[in-house]
């Protein structure tokens, strides 16, 4: 997600940081798991009530802190900000599993709408309760070019396209799938998949795409919904209510709809052939169970 940037007072304020941050997350009933290695600080945080039921139950919002050991800006205080599995064995795991990433899962734009939420409220926590300094970070342009527009924190998604504006979102997921084939046939070429393990995952693919164009209708509906929660249009409860109907009515017209679709389509297919003579009966209620 992202790296946020503050100025401590003095060294051990980061202890106190750490706790207040706990804290928080208490207060908003979360439940919280936290370790310290090599003066690092990592916090794992989890919904206990109904909206963890939408996001998963193993899915984990974590902050990591740390002072910045190559700075310009004396104390100055890293905290990062990430959504990923929750650590089952904390006690037990390591700094490469808590700080270098851990194991990476597929969290869906619905998910990364609620940690942008998270997110920004526990900034402005720091920054206007707590009265921690944010540091502001001016980008010189020397060049003359354009400055990007784009957030950080933006998801940017590589379609390869000349103007990605003008694609709806099934031709993104298009687009994404041929991206994942070409993974696929990388991972052929190089022997990690057979052709049998190829094939089967290819024909995946076809759902895989309903799922991709589910997301970025998602993620369009999401930048309106994060504008009016930014601006105060939408409160936490609003916002965390409308992220669950998003994502429920995108499934429901998307990803059901289009599965309903196929699967009709293929039971036309086997009808034709059983009236063809190219199915038995037996046979053609037998693939029909399969469906």
């Amino acid at each position: 997600m992202a790296k946020n940037y503050f100025i401590v007072n003095y060294a051990d304020e980061i202890n106190w940081i750490y706790q207040e941050i706990i804290n928080w997350f208490k207060n908003k009933q979360y439940e919280i798991e936290s370790k310290i290695i090599d003066k690092r600080y990592f916090i794992q945080a989890k919904k206990t009530n109904a909206i963890r039921t939408l996001l998963g139950a193993n899915l984990a919002f974590q902050v990591n802190l740390h002072l910045a050991q190559d700075s310009n800006i004396a104390r100055e205080l890293i905290i990062e900000t990430s959504i990923g599995k929750w650590v089952t064995n904390i006690a037990g795991a390591g700094f490469t599993s808590l700080f270098m990433g851990g194991i990476p899962i597929f969290t869906g734009i619905a998910n990364a709408g609620w940690a942008f939420l998270l997110e920004a409220e526990l900034i402005s926590y720091l920054e206007n309760t707590l009265k921690i300094k944010k540091v502001t970070i001016v980008e010189s342009n020397p060049s003359g070019s354009k400055p990007n527009q784009g957030s950080p924190q933006s998801t940017i998604i590589d379609v390869n396209v000349t103007d990605p504006s003008y694609l709806t979102p099934r031709d993104k997921a298009e687009a994404k799938i041929q991206e994942d084939l070409k993974k696929l046939d990388q991972a052929l070429q190089h022997g990690i998949i057979d052709r049998l393990e190829f094939n089967k995952k290819k024909v995946s693919l076809e759902e895989k795409a309903d799922r991709y164009e589910a997301e970025f209708i998602i993620e369009e509906k999401m930048e309106k919904l994060q504008k009016a929660f930014t601006e105060g249009v939408l409160d936490t409860i609003e916002y965390e209510l409308k992220i669950k109907e998003l994502h429920e009515l995108v499934d429901d017209q998307i990803i059901r709809r289009r599965q309903n679709d196929r699967k009709a389509a293929k039971i036309s297919k086997l009808k034709e052939a059983l009236e063809n003579g190219i199915l038995t009966e037996a046979e053609f209620h037998q693939k029909l169970e399969n469906l």
